[in-house]
């Protein structure tokens, strides 16, 4: 009956783990592009391990915050450099922003 109950609670927490849960990360990177329809930026981030550039989508939300050179998605320019704390969802794969934080782009 113990073994009953131990498998039982490692079962559940597999299907905690693999079930969806969002988790918050960092994406810094160059603006690749702006989507106001969408409500979404396109970032280009080099990988930290391998050193490749990857674009990364990030959605905006009602609540995303933001601080810097601006205070909406429509003051974003493709070239700002941007550190956005992000939620990906583990389900999904869809990144959704907390906050944004840009600065001017340089020329």
């Amino acid at each position: 009956m113990k073994s009953h109950k131990i498998a039982v609670l490692a079962l559940l927490a597999f299907a905690f783990l693999v079930s969806g849960v969002a988790y918050a990360d960092m994406v810094e990177g160059k603006v690749v592009s702006v989507d106001l329809e969408g409500q979404a930026i396109e970032i280009a981030k080099t990988d930290a391990a391998t050193g490749a550039t990857e674009n990364v989508r990030v959605s905006m939300s009602d609540t995303t915050a933001y601080s810097g050179e601006v205070t909406a998605l429509a003051e974003v320019i493709e070239g700002d450099t941007i550190k956005v704390e992000a939620d990906k969802d583990a389900a999904s794969g869809n990144w959704v922003a907390k906050s944004v934080d840009i600065s001017a782009a340089v020329e």
